[in-house]
């Protein structure tokens, strides 16, 4: 019985993805340790257990030689080396995959449904065996006779052309084709899919057919590709700079060594995900005290004879079709790689066609796939086949970059697994648990180690196998799900360690993530702005994109604290739904988000079609919107909303062909729009007071904007005669720690004309303390800090945490900017201070550790106005702080998240995360906020107290919610929901 679920799998060679259908027609990925990314990597171990994902990645840290990161990279080989000789097919160790998949699978629908795995379009009967043979061993079900197969097989880029007609509800009108640029970690797939004929809706009597009429690409061409291009740009520098800390990373010894080489090659891709959004990022080098800095026109020169590569790649299959890139109905991007700016830039204006690009391209494959096996069981999922497109059925953000032409698209029939009925057990059974987003770590072969300099770190001891000489890595078939599932890693913290580590994010944007704020990655709504490369962790309070985070709920004891009266706990209660408003634009797969300032509440939608932005207004306690605006602007994307206390500011994302973005500011009482204007595509943009600053990159000035009317007030012209970025940080106060804030700590409710002023840090290094309601330079010193060095303007404060003997942070006077004084000094020459932030009236915190992922970190709090140190915690793998009044929320690479008091005690720990309501009290997710219909548990906690549990929020786009200290607001399928928590 499959009462109406069908399950669609992408096995890929960075990742693994699989999306279930259910019978309502909603579709949703399946979560590996919470996050729709399942590393592809496979791990023996030394008992003949392969562990698979996350864990596999976890352990392969520990022995190199045991781990496979891309198994599918080898299907023309009969088994690859792992380990001391051991020898495991590859068929055993795709089996392992799918069957973490299939168990995941289990666990959510309460058993296997019918499924669709995909394969490359340019796989022959041998490669396809191999992949029916996996299937097969991990259990799934295959063909019987006279009975249909419940797992079936379908072309990679049919699937995704089902996505691209029937989830983004593109025109692909029978007889037209879809080229289908498949970008990923390993590999490039280009196909041409024909739509053959038939209906778009996929019932029992029929659906629409296509069909390949053409394919290509290149194998040893992919995101990993792109990685090792960065890592010989950098080596060009560092290798002259730092020649011993280069030569440990490219030619390891130790497994100390290869750790870091593994890690340094994580941080590379994480720096190259980063510069997707913004226009510069930093790359910690082992051995390196300092980051070093990557530009993303660094990372264009560095990919674009790869990208060229690929783009002609396409050209040459689309005319093996017969066709010329004008005739195409559209040309679909999916893959990770794809997010590359220059990927769709460069096939643009090469090929001459627009193509569709999508912020979570992963995803596309195997969300087709299950639009294929709906049709194929149609009989029990009529309103499956037939797919709304909402934020379950859509991509998580706005699609494509820009339209694409009017046509249609093709398709080839589902072909059955072909393989024996019998499921057998795979003879290393998988664990499940793995993470989204995991950077790509080990060899593009299976000979020996590649030249470091010159690849992704690979396994040593990786090899092809010797079917005549070498023996089997295991002689017991035991299928070890019974035997050893007490201490199977999958169900353990083991994988969500892993998870933790830097994820790009590809995921769902926060709708924390808004601008203004030092402590914050880009400043404003840019997601594309310059983060200072050790500000990133700090300048939390401005971003543009931030990564989704995980939030699971942590139990704890009651445990004794010092409550400030005015911040008692809050009167919790049940969820509530208090008004569902309707949207002025309808909710697609295009953007759309909420905002929360005081007692006013903010949604927008976009329209994917017309690039029309809609505006709703909804005031707590009233029973209808306050207004709707449904044409406040137009742009080919929209990206961010800021609630302002005067009105709201909406952003778009960057115009490829204009390079530029457009800004739109609407009135707090009716929606009337009171200005637009053009900024670049690097510019930043900030509020303090009644005005927003622009930092015009092209026009090396800052820029006062009337927030009444958008007219130019003031503009102060970049000092010097350096070409480099300013850095700009607005001053905050304490109330600003004080009230409800984003996952990253960014304010919600801000009061900007506390302290509107500016703090402008030069190339040169010059701080320049300027009145943002004039312009006027307050006070300017010499020789304080650069753009990238870490910054906080809090309270009539600056402080800097300088770095040249030992790290210490240093404390000027805002008003005069005179001699600092030193607040504090780390305690020894290898530490570091890192992620500095507000935590009070007088006081800064910090992590201090020897750098990421340090056991030994602590978290210090520091007294500005007596100087020296007031508390320290030891917080393991500390990354990121977020202040909660004089407490402070502590995130780690683990992942877990401690709950420090103002006095420096260890309130409570867990693998959870948590938003603040204001000085004493947060809120808590059972899931990670994402970019589709979820239903996490919710719960209050005030600090100290045991959580009280609110109950599930439910069918809402949790990545989309805002808050403040009564009610959430969200983003639904169909239309906007206001949510009671207390009060």
């Amino acid at each position: 019985m499959t009462d109406g679920f069908v399950l669609g799998v992408d096995l890929g060679t960075s990742h693994t993805v699989a999306m279930l259908r259910r019978p309502d027609g909603r579709t949703r990925p399946l979560l590996f340790d919470g996050r729709p990314l399942l590393p592809s990597a496979v791990f023996l171990d030394p008992t003949g257990r392969l562990h698979v994902g996350a864990d596999a990645l976890r352990l392969g840290q520990a022995d190199p030689g045991r781990l496979e990161p891309h198994p599918k990279r080898h299907v023309d080989e009969e088994s690859v080396m792992l380990g001391d000789g051991a020898t495991v097919p590859v068929a055993d160790l795709l089996a392992a995959l799918l069957d973490a998949v299939a168990r995941e699978a289990v666990a959510t629908a309460g058993f296997l449904p019918p499924a669709v795995v995909t394969y490359p379009a340019s796989w022959g009967a041998r490669r396809r065996a191999v992949l029916t043979r996996a299937l097969s061993q991990a259990g799934w079900p295959s063909d019987t006779l006279g009975q249909p197969a419940e797992t079936t097989l379908v072309t990679e880029p049919v699937a995704a052309a089902r996505y691209f007609a029937d989830v983004l509800r593109r025109p692909l009108p029978e007889k037209s084709s879809l080229a289908v640029f498949d970008f990923g970690g390993g590999t490039l797939d280009v196909a041409v899919v024909r739509r053959d004929g038939g209906s778009y809706a996929a019932t029992a009597s029929g659906g629409a057919s296509y069909s390949v009429t053409a394919s290509g690409g290149a194998d040893d061409l992919g995101g990993l590709d792109i990685d090792a291009a960065l890592v010989d740009h950098l080596g060009k520098s560092l290798s002259g700079a730092e020649p011993a800390a280069w030569q440990a990373l490219t030619e390891p010894v130790t497994l100390a060594q290869w750790r870091a080489r593994r890690q340094f090659w994580e941080d590379v891709r994480g720096a190259k995900e980063m510069l997707s959004r913004s226009s510069f990022a930093p790359v910690p080098v082992p051995g390196v005290e300092e980051a070093v800095h990557l530009t993303r026109d660094e990372l264009e020169a560095a990919a674009d004879p790869l990208i060229r590569r690929g783009v002609s790649e396409a050209a040459a299959v689309i005319a093996a079709a017969g066709l010329s890139p004008i005739e195409l109905a559209g040309l679909f991007l999916v893959g990770g790689s794809s997010r590359v700016p220059l990927v769709a830039r460069l096939l643009h204006s090469e090929l001459g066609i627009a193509p569709t690009v999508l912020e979570q391209p992963e995803l596309a494959a195997a969300e087709g796939a299950t639009l294929a096996a709906a049709l194929r069981y149609a009989a029990g999922v009529s309103t499956a086949a037939t797919p709304t497109p909402t934020p379950t059925t859509a991509p998580d953000f706005p699609p494509p970059i820009t339209d694409t032409q009017a046509a249609s698209t093709p398709v080839d029939p589902i072909s059955p697994a072909a393989g024996p009925p019998a499921a057998t057990a795979s003879a290393g059974p998988p664990n499940a648990a793995a993470s989204a987003g995991l950077p790509d770590v080990a060899s593009r072969s299976a000979g020996p180690a590649a030249s470091p300099a010159t690849g992704p770190p690979t396994s040593p001891a990786a090899r092809p196998f010797n079917p005549d000489s070498d023996p089997p890595y295991s002689t017991d078939k035991t299928d070890e799900r019974e035997s050893i599932e007490a201490v199977d890693p999958w169900a353990t913290a083991e994988a969500a360690a892993i998870a933790a580590g830097h994820v790009t994010p590809t995921s769902a944007t926060p709708s924390s993530a808004a601008p203004w704020q030092p402590p914050a990655p880009p400043p404003t709504y840019s997601p594309e702005a310059p983060p200072a490369a050790k500000s990133a962790k700090r300048r939390t309070w401005i971003i543009a994109g931030a990564a989704t985070l995980a939030v699971v709920l942590a139990a704890g004891t009651a445990l004794a604290w010092t409550l400030w009266p005015r911040y008692p706990a809050l009167d919790y209660h049940p969820l509530a739904d208090l008004q569902h408003l309707p949207a002025a634009v309808p909710i697609g797969s295009s953007w759309s988000d909420a905002a929360v300032i005081g007692d006013r509440v903010y949604f927008a939608s976009t329209d994917y079609d017309t690039g029309d932005l809609g505006v709703v207004a909804f005031d707590d306690g009233a029973k209808s919107a306050a207004w709707s605006q449904k044409q406040t602007g137009i742009a080919k994307r929209w990206r961010q909303m800021v609630a302002l206390p005067s009105g709201v500011a909406l952003f778009s994302d960057t115009d490829l062909d204009k390079d530029t973005r457009e800004v739109v500011v609407l009135d707090a009482g009716k929606g009337a729009k009171r200005w637009q204007r053009t900024v670049g595509r690097d510019d930043l943009v900030y509020f303090a007071g009644d005005h927003a600053i622009v930092a015009d990159r092209a026009g090396r000035r800052l820029v006062g904007l009337k927030l009444e009317d958008g007219s130019e007030d003031w503009t102060r012209p970049d000092p010097g005669d350096s070409t480099s970025a300013t850095a700009v940080h607005v001053v905050t106060t304490p109330g600003d720690l004080d009230g409800p804030a984003g996952l990253t700590g960014r304010p919600f409710d801000a009061d900007l004309g506390d302290d509107p002023r500016l703090v402008q840090i030069t190339p040169d290094r010059e701080a320049r303390l300027i009145d943002a309601g004039t312009g006027k330079v307050i006070a300017s010193r010499q020789s304080v800090a650069g753009p990238d060095d870490e910054v906080v303007a809090h309270n009539g404060r600056l402080f800097v945490r300088e770095d040249e003997d030992a790290d210490r942070i240093v404390t000027y006077q805002l008003d005069k900017l005179g001699e600092p004084d030193v607040t504090y000094t780390a305690g020894s020459a290898t530490a570091r201070l890192t992620g500095l932030i507000p935590c009070g009236d007088d006081r800064v915190c910090a992590i201090e550790g020897t750098g990421y992922g340090d056991d030994n970190a602590t978290v210090v709090a520091l007294d500005a106005a007596e100087g020296g140190k007031v508390w320290e915690r030891k917080v393991a793998k500390a990354e990121t702080l977020v202040p909660v009044g004089e407490a402070v929320l502590a995130r780690s690479t683990a992942p877990e998240t401690t709950l420090i008091d103002a006095t420096g005690k260890q309130i409570w720990t867990g693998k959870s995360d948590a938003v603040r309501l204001d000085a004493a009290n947060i809120l808590e997710f059972s899931k990670p906020l994402v970019g589709y219909v979820d239903d996490p548990a919710v719960a209050g906690r005030h600090l100290g107290d045991d959580p009280v549990q609110l109950g599930p929020l439910q069918g809402v786009r949790t990545s989309s919610c805002a808050w403040n200290t009564t009610l959430l607001a969200c983003v639904a399928d169909k239309d906007f929901v206001v949510t009671s928590f207390a009060g």
